[in-house]
């Protein structure tokens, strides 16, 4: 048995079945119910189990008003009643065409809107798309507080919800006192307060730039491991292993000649290194017949 068209409940074969709308309709059949226009799975939109061509589906049940020639888009839905305005008869389809025009005009109801800037909250489309520090901004919305310069996501910082440039964010908010001018690295943190320092708003990039400086006073902020000869924090670039111990490359040598050393080259007494030369002049076999110890002595 056939299934039925639902226009004229007769059976519909093979030959003259047309599909739209998940039913089977005859060719002849699958017309607007308003201007009788023929239509296919493409043209047709359905209202209460009646079938429509679009133009004549948007002035029957699309949006009212001055205006809406083609009842796509905009915020005045008019019932035929004095003031009245209502949403409930506009299709999905209408409701994603509305949806710039809704969120435009005053943030109403996100009809197929993405997620708000954080700085004008208003939808960001994908068109106009890009993220940084974890949320979704307007191309011309991330932008420095401070000085406006535009900004991508490696350019920025952030600080309480707010979006910098990094010379600005240093500037503001990093390291400050006398030798100060870029923010980075340095001891004293003046709070404005006379003879008052406090790291307590340093960042953690501030710390690590100001590492360097801050080892002089044996304080270790983002600090590594300490250097074997010299006592000071030895950093990745710089380091160098011998002796089942760590030292900057330029600490690396002869205790004796002062000869730099490296894995291969060196030897160990106690807690100092020193060349294969040395060591064996120091503290290997004497007497005659010791070619190396005897030339040195």
């Amino acid at each position: 048995m056939s299934d039925t068209c639902p226009r004229c409940s007769k059976p519909v074969y093979f030959a003259e079945q047309m599909l739209a709308l998940g039913k089977k309709y005859h060719k002849m059949c699958l017309k607007c119910a308003q201007c009788n226009k023929l239509l296919d799975s493409y043209s047709c939109t359905n209202h209460e189990d009646e079938i429509f061509c679009k133009s004549c589906y948007k002035m029957k049940f699309g949006p009212k008003g001055y205006g809406f020639a083609g009842g796509a888009s905009g915020l005045s839905m008019d019932t035929g009643v004095a003031y009245q305005v209502s949403r409930d008869n506009v299709s999905s389809y209408q409701q994603a065409q509305a949806a710039p025009t809704l969120e435009r005009n005053g943030n109403g109801g996100k009809w197929g809107g993405g997620d708000a800037c954080p700085r004008c909250h208003k939808t960001v489309y994908f068109a106009e798309e890009l993220r940084a520090v974890g949320k979704r901004w307007h191309k011309m919305c991330l932008s420095c507080a401070n000085c406006k310069k535009i900004l991508d996501s490696t350019s920025c910082t952030d600080h309480e919800g707010e979006v910098y440039c990094k010379a600005c964010h240093t500037k503001m908010f990093g390291p400050k006192g006398y030798g100060f001018a870029g923010g980075a690295s340095g001891l004293s943190m003046d709070t404005g307060k006379y003879g008052e320092v406090t790291r307590d708003n340093v960042s953690s990039y501030s710390k690590a730039q100001a590492a360097p400086l801050l080892d002089g006073g044996n304080t270790r902020f983002g600090g590594g491991d300490m250097c074997a000869s010299c006592g000071k924090t030895v950093y990745f670039a710089e380091k160098i292993m011998g002796g089942n111990n760590i030292y900057h490359k330029q600490c690396f040598k002869c205790a004796a000649c002062k000869k730099s050393l490296d894995s291969h080259t060196m030897t160990q007494r106690e807690n100092d290194v020193f060349c294969k030369s040395c060591y064996s002049i120091h503290f290997g076999p004497k007497g005659f017949g010791f070619g190396s110890a005897l030339q040195r002595t």
